[in-house]
């Protein structure tokens, strides 16, 4: 993908020495910037010229924002306008850009997020709390900053999530368990499936003629 075509000229300004988060990774980016609702997703590295510009996910814009983060002060400079406003999913255009990038562990987490939503029956909404909550090891009210909704809400997707992914795990068990097993495990299966013991006999298969 050509990171060029991805980039608008960034004509946001963003308020002087806002309020940042603790944490920190990378040079010392802020995980957060609570005043601008922006999360902490990536940086570019290598060599391009836009190595060193830190990558935040905007809530309310759907898009990211990359710039230079120097004396408490995020600089804008560019957009990535998301095909779609789904934060896991500007993480993956991010992420695969034609230029190196290096994911954060927010980004790293909704990454895996992206492909959680697309390969189980989890909603991207659900994969985004599963995967920071019991991948990433974020805490309930980190999560909750992390993707600017409630911790209450955390609660019911984590629920959610994995009741989808108890019931789809015992699917696959019940489908690759051995018929005798079944049978040894629950001797009126077979009867209520309408399948009877002499089911498998050769007298019950009648030859062509």
């Amino acid at each position: 993908m050509d990171f060029n075509s991805l980039l608008r000229i960034c004509s946001k300004t963003m308020p002087h020495q806002p309020t940042v988060s603790e944490e920190t990774e990378f040079d010392g980016f802020p995980r957060r910037l609570p005043d601008q609702d922006a999360i902490l997703i990536g940086q570019v590295s290598g060599d391009s010229e836009f190595r060193g510009l830190a990558a935040y996910y905007i809530h309310g814009r759907g898009s990211v924002l990359l710039g230079r983060y120097e004396n408490r002060e995020f600089i804008p400079e560019y957009t990535i306008e998301c095909e779609s406003r789904l934060m896991s999913a500007c993480v993956r255009e991010f992420s695969r850009a034609d230029v190196e990038t290096e994911l954060s562990s927010v980004g790293k987490a909704l990454l895996q997020a992206w492909h959680f939503g697309d390969l189980t029956p989890l909603s991207h909404k659900q994969a985004h709390v599963y995967a920071l909550r019991e991948k990433a090891g974020f805490s309930r009210d980190e999560t909750a900053a992390i993707l600017n909704i409630s911790p209450t809400t955390v609660d019911t997707h984590l629920q959610r999530a994995k009741e989808k992914l108890t019931a789809a795990e015992n699917l696959v068990r019940f489908v690759r368990v051995d018929s005798e097993d079944l049978a040894d495990a629950d001797p009126e299966f077979f009867d209520e499936a309408g399948v009877g013991e002499d089911a498998n006999s050769s007298n019950d298969i009648t030859p062509l003629s």
